[in-house]
This record gives C-alpha cells, sequence and structure tokens, in this order.
C-alpha cells in the first residue's frame, strides 16, 4: 500500500477535500443532518487527511481537552472501503496521539463497526446513543 499517504492538514485547499469526503460520506450517504455534521467544531480541531494515489480517499479529525484525544469524523469512501485504509489511518491517529502523551483516546464509534475499533485496541464504555440519527457507542484506549 505505497500510494498510501496519511498526513495532517495544512492548507485550505485539504480542509475543503476533508470537507467534501465528510459531506459524501456522512451526508449524502449516511443521511446525518448537515448542521450535525458541520458542527462549527472543527476549528478546534487537528484534521486529516488520507491520499490513495494523490487522491483524496479519507479523513479524521482529533479534538482535545485536558489530556485526552478525541477521534471524530473518521471517514473513508465508499469505493475504498474495506481495503485496510481504515485500519491505517485509525492506527497512524492512535500513534500519533501516543507520541503527544495523550492519557487516553476516546472515540464514539458507530455500533455496527465497534469491532473493528476493538481488534485496534479499543474498548466500550456505556450504553449506546444517538448521534446523527446513527446508534453509536463510547469507546476508550489508555496509552
Amino acid at each position: 500500500m505505497k500510494e498510501l499517504k496519511i498526513k495532517k492538514v495544512t492548507s485550505k485547499n485539504e480542509l475543503k477535500q476533508v470537507l467534501q469526503i465528510r459531506m459524501n460520506v456522512f451526508v449524502k450517504e449516511q443521511k446525518v443532518p448537515p448542521h450535525v455534521e458541520i458542527d462549527g467544531l472543527d476549528k478546534e480541531a487537528e484534521h486529516f487527511i488520507v491520499y490513495l494515489k494523490n487522491k483524496p480517499i479519507g479523513c479524521a479529525r482529533i479534538k482535545t481537552h485536558k489530556n485526552h484525544a478525541k477521534l471524530e469524523r473518521i471517514a473513508i469512501t465508499k469505493h475504498h472501503r474495506n481495503k485496510g485504509y481504515g485500519k491505517q489511518l485509525t492506527r497512524y491517529l492512535i500513534n500519533y496521539c501516543k507520541q503527544k502523551q495523550f492519557s487516553k483516546i476516546y472515540l464514539h464509534s458507530q455500533t455496527h463497526v465497534a469491532d473493528f475499533y476493538e481488534k485496534l485496541g479499543f474498548k466500550k464504555t456505556g450504553k449506546p446513543f444517538y448521534e446523527g440519527g446513527i446508534k453509536h457507542i463510547k469507546m476508550y484506549m489508555k496509552t
């Protein structure tokens, strides 16, 4: 998978590409209301983009609070799923958080993909809840 490149967003153009992926995956495909997806919190987050052969195919953002990092908006475009790119992106985000020495990493996983995050070391906590009309569960990992 040498053609895969994951990097922190450093330009307005890259952020525009991230927002387009999120609109396609979450709003168009999963029917999340646009005002829920574009929540006004992007300015306080670090964004990451995934390129395959220089084409944007995935994204994520990290928001931080004290010594905790929250992984959010993890998305891979429909035609590129189930090829290991989501796993590579999530591992990249975990390693990034470990390098920044966050004591805990957490996320709100859609329940139908919680097993994916468990295999990467996250543990479920609490009861399922709805975000954007989709059932989620909180998951965490101590670093």
